[in-house]
């Protein structure tokens, strides 16, 4: 088979190495890909260019095409490549509206009596100014509707704060709408699912790190690290989390005539009121696939043909931890970002790269998540030691990274 993934970040190196493990894959083809994913064919095409990977999938006579990015998604590259008669895991773009538009999921939440977070929406900055001008309990969460370039997620922990927050999101989009929540706490972890129409497939559960580190004032992320399992989750909460809201998700999409086809994923939060959900994506997540990918042991590939071909998967998992520790440039996420060489020596550990570029056989970083190093053990701390151990040696004084991943 051939298999082209679309993306170039540590999420599709994941997807990379997991595909070069399967019996069934001849050749893989990254699209841009980056210049440290290794054994697959790089092609130089814009990757929210449709039409033109399109015309590469049937000119290179693509098998399977795997999608990394939501906004990829929801530019309708599923039904662009449905129409031609290519196969593509991912949802088309009216199902992607559960991650390109947060309002849209938590309409179909409250529908389904899905519990999540109280929030109001606002398309207007000055009733938005207002609203958060008496807010009297924080922190609350700030959303962007949308999907926008950076994660579009801010904490407020105060009106002032607040209020700067929507003034900056307004005057980048006067069109813009927002979502303020309440900010819960709790257990946090992820959980993932192959999906195809009402058919749910549960993967391993995740813990991702959002902030830049543990303390309260931390900037949002993308994620600064991840492990798989989830310490203190019990099985119930994940059956739970299952029928209560993966399954009823899927089944209302598909009746409602979206349907989706893809990873689906949930944001849960178990409070002492219940377990919540915070929001759902229509992929896997970044850094959450770079420590879930590592511990399936079945057939990456074949798990997905079987859900596209409405067959029941063999999915099969190892029974160790994996930690992943990203290494970030200085100023990340909101600041003018450090684009040194990274010192990039031998280690024991996996690396899945990121935001990188070569120069003259030297590798530098290239945005604000460069790597991120994982380790796999029989337990948490020994999975920590050798993921830490193994990053101090590739940081210096350029980049930092978060000391807490994978400690409960």
């Amino acid at each position: 088979m051939k298999i082209l993934i679309i993306g170039k970040g540590g999420r599709e190196h994941a997807m990379l190495k997991a595909c070069q493990k399967s019996k069934l894959v001849e050749k893989i083809y990254v699209l841009p890909g980056n210049c440290k994913m290794d054994g697959a064919t790089k092609v130089d095409i814009d990757m929210y260019d449709i039409e033109k990977i399109k015309n590469f999938a049937i000119k290179e006579n693509i098998d399977l095409t795997i999608v990394g990015p939501a906004d990829v998604l929801a530019l309708g590259i599923k039904d662009e490549f449905n129409k031609n008669g290519l196969r593509l895991f991912g949802p088309t773009k009216s199902a992607t509206r559960i991650e390109s538009s947060r309002y849209f999921t938590k309409q179909l939440m409250e529908k389904l009596k899905i519990p999540t977070t109280k929030y109001v929406v606002f398309t207007d900055r000055e009733q938005a100014l207002k609203f958060v001008s008496g807010i009297e309990k924080f922190p609350v969460t700030i959303k962007i509707d949308s999907i926008p370039k950076n994660m579009g997620i801010f904490i407020a922990r105060s009106n002032k704060m607040a209020t700067d927050i929507v003034n900056e999101i307004f005057d980048e989009n006067e069109n813009s709408k927002i979502l303020v929540e309440e900010f819960i706490i709790g257990k946090e972890f992820s959980i993932f699912a192959l999906v195809k129409n009402s058919k749910v497939y549960p993967l391993q559960i995740v813990k991702d790190y959002k902030r830049t580190s543990d303390s309260d004032d931390a900037e949002h992320t993308g994620g600064m690290g991840a492990c798989s399992p989830v310490a203190k989750i019990t099985d119930n909460e994940i059956e739970q989390v299952v029928e209560k809201i993966l399954k009823p998700m899927a089944k209302s999409m598909y009746e409602d005539g979206y349907g989706f086809e893809g990873f689906l994923y949930g944001e849960i939060v178990v409070t002492k009121d219940g377990i919540k959900v915070l929001s759902f994506n229509a992929r896997l997540g970044d850094p959450e696939a770079e420590v879930l990918l590592p511990r399936l042991e079945s057939d990456f590939v074949q798990n997905i043909l079987d859900v596209m071909d409405d067959k029941e998967p063999e999915i099969k998992w190892n029974d160790e931890v994996c930690v992943g520790v990203v290494l970030a440039s200085n100023g990340y996420p909101s600041k003018e970002k450090c684009q040194d060489k990274i010192n990039l020596v031998p280690i024991e550990s996996n690396i899945c790269f990121m935001g990188v570029e070569e120069k003259n056989n030297e590798l530098y970083a290239k945005g604000g998540r460069n790597l991120i190093v994982t380790a796999m053990a029989k337990d948490f701390e020994k999975a920590r030691e050798l993921a830490y151990r193994d990053i101090e040696k590739l940081k210096s004084d350029s980049f930092f990274y978060r000391e807490d991943v994978g400690k409960f």
